[in-house]
């Protein structure tokens, strides 16, 4: 392990990571659970995102045969006619119930560490609203998906997915030198293996044992979520 103050980065996902939630549907769970317009999106919403529901569960074997996040895409259109700034007030409320009661605790004793705090670097395909939220708090920089939005009004459609491009994400917004240096890369999604074979320091969150099998060839340091 290289020591915290020798790390020039540490590049950190975010959903499933730095906390247990995908937070891309926990954003829009708690933004349609704490709003009384359009009430007919709420139902919607929980139809399509239960976690035993047919629908859930249609949308899992597609993803699986299709390699696409076809619900996320999904859940993101019930947020058309949306004003943008109602989703950053949840975006906040939610963020307080993340930090309070989600964290990752393996995780956070890494990024904590003398000498780590203000070189956290949150890389994530979730929405920048509640990305945003939670690298204001931590002192963080981050890059994160992008809603689409007109007269501040949502459309339901991204302008910018992160999915699979967070290293190009990264270097658009603060440049090639952002990950120049050690990098210490931890993450939970198999996506960033890319990203973690790079890293100087990469770390595996493993949300079951099994899981470790998808990273073999990974020269990784592996963190529980429950460690």
């Amino acid at each position: 392990m290289i020591p915290a103050h020798e790390i020039d980065v540490y590049l950190v996902d975010v959903c499933g990571t730095l906390v247990r939630d995908d937070t891309t549907l926990g954003l829009l769970r708690h933004h349609f659970g704490h709003t009384q317009k359009r009430p007919l999106r709420k139902v919607a919403f929980r139809l399509m995102t239960a976690r035993w529901s047919p629908a859930r569960l249609c949308f899992s074997v597609l993803e699986h045969m299709t390699g696409k996040h076809i619900l996320k895409r999904l859940v993101i259109k019930l947020l058309a006619g949306e004003p943008s700034d109602a989703l950053a007030h949840s975006a906040v409320r939610y963020c307080a119930d993340l930090l309070k009661e989600r964290r990752v605790a393996s995780v956070w004793r890494l990024i904590e560490q003398p000498g780590s705090r203000g070189r956290v670097l949150l890389a994530s395909a979730s929405l920048e609203p509640i990305v945003a939220c939670l690298a204001d708090k931590i002192g963080a920089r981050y890059v994160a998906s992008q809603l689409e939005q007109r007269g501040g009004v949502m459309t339901g459609r991204y302008a910018e997915d992160l999915t699979g491009c967070k290293e190009q994400a990264v270097v658009a917004k603060y440049g090639a030198d952002a990950l120049a240096g050690r990098v210490c890369a931890i993450s939970d999604n198999f996506s960033d293996r890319a990203l973690l074979e790079k890293a100087s320091s990469p770390y595996v969150v493993l949300h079951r044992k099994a899981h470790a099998r998808r990273w073999r060839g990974v020269a990784a340091i592996f963190l529980r979520v429950d460690g």
